[in-house]
């Protein structure tokens, strides 16, 4: 979580870094199961271009990208790209090439109080839709305890934090989005109520939706919950694993229908805690998967026939060099080895002096067949949001670029 001077904070940029010890266990088996998966390779293309800039663009204070672009074409035939805070500002235009910001509020979090109510700042960040009228809309939900008298009592606000992912709704082609009263909002998060003081907890959508194998697929990220957890066994074992893992439905418009994957098959349900006592708490925990840990998209990456995942890590060494990779699968469990595209230093060689950070990268190509871009060919787009630190939170711009793809032997 970045925090801004007036309380409200940024979407996290990266999971926790505690332990990730149950996903290194499950590497062993996937990888063998992956082994005959066609990996993807991917050279970025040419220079970047400006897509939003702040603060020369931005409509107000909240107008920032602070999320992965998502890009979807309404009824009309206008594409929406969106990569908004939790107020929702969009570009809009013919095609994706020509798309300009536009200061018509989409939606604006309604800072709810109550964390049973998963509403207080909302990121609308993955949309899909059949014909381009109805758009469903799921959500990054943080609670920020720090913001309500009594829910924190301590300076480091990420402690005070609670994230779910929720449903939202637009039925006028995705120009306004609207929520719903608790548990109807509710998709999926944490077995364990809001614990003052004793977080960050819980889940957090981060990709995109895909349709594949007549099932509707995102992938969830979330932190190893209590705080300083290890492990699975021992008097300090994490109760919520760190890691990223699928979630499915046949629905995408009905928020109750969204299953995780539990180690075995995607029976894993959600689990409201404030709906009443939760029973098995532990069987309502999805299982990680291999290095969706920082997971930003997934895409169908069609000359390939497979699920193509960015994967950002500027964090650790887990891959390789920090930077940027793809990974791909034919089921979202098993993954191949992450492929590196460009390291962070690459990245920061052609920076001016400064204290730059990297994040919310995604893959959309301008062809796209679909409505929601969710397929992608050999020439996409890479976008991602570049933030100065010294000037933070406005110092920010959305890029894109050019990227090759081609199989990878």
């Amino acid at each position: 979580v970045i925090v801004i001077g007036d309380g409200h904070s940024m979407k996290r940029i990266a999971p926790s870094l505690f332990s990730l010890v149950l996903v290194a266990v499950s590497f062993g088996q996937s990888q063998q199961t992956s082994e005959a998966t066609p990996r993807v390779k991917g050279v970025l293309d040419g220079h970047r271009v400006a897509v939003f800039e702040t603060p020369r663009q931005m409509c107000d204070a909240n107008d920032v990208p602070d999320a992965m672009a998502r890009a979807f074409r309404d009824y009309t035939g206008t594409v929406h790209l969106v990569a908004a805070a939790t107020d929702l500002y969009q570009s809009l235009g013919p095609t994706l090439d020509s798309v300009k910001h536009t200061c018509d509020l989409g939606f604006r979090s309604v800072e709810d109080g109550n964390p049973a109510d998963f509403n207080d700042e909302v990121w609308i960040d993955s949309f899909y839709t059949f014909d381009g009228k109805k758009i469903a809309g799921l959500s990054h939900t943080e609670y920020h305890g720090w913001s309500f008298p009594g829910e924190c009592h301590t300076q480091n606000y990420g402690e005070c934090e609670y994230d779910s992912d929720t449903f939202h709704i637009s039925y006028d082609g995705g120009y306004h989005f609207e929520g719903f009263e608790a548990p109807a909002n509710f998709i999926a998060g944490f077995p364990y109520k809001y614990a003052v003081d004793h977080g960050p907890m819980g889940y957090s959508v981060d990709t995109n939706i895909v349709e594949w194998g007549g099932w509707y697929y995102a992938v969830v990220t979330d932190y190893a919950w209590p705080p300083g957890c290890v492990g699975q066994t021992g008097p300090n074992r994490c109760l919520v694993p760190e890691g990223g893992s699928p979630i499915r439905t046949q629905d995408v418009f009905d928020a109750s229908s969204w299953r995780g994957w539990n180690g075995t098959d995607f029976s894993l349900s959600f689990a409201d805690p404030y709906l009443g006592p939760v029973q098995d708490r532990e069987e309502h925990v999805y299982t990680p998967v291999p290095y969706m840990t920082f997971v930003t998209a997934i895409n169908i990456y069609q000359p390939g026939n497979v699920v193509v995942a960015t994967v950002f890590n500027g964090y650790t060494n887990e891959y390789g060099p920090k930077g940027l990779y793809l990974t791909t699968s034919t089921d979202l469990v098993n993954w191949t080895k992450p492929t590196l595209v460009i390291t962070l230093d690459k990245f920061l060689e052609q920076e001016p002096k400064g204290n730059w950070q990297y994040a919310y990268f995604t893959l959309i190509d301008p062809k796209a067949p679909d409505l929601n871009f969710s397929i992608i060919g050999d020439q996409p787009y890479l976008y991602y949001v570049r933030l100065n630190n010294n000037n933070s939170p406005y110092g920010r711009v959305l890029f894109r670029q050019g990227i090759k793809l081609s199989l990878n032997p």
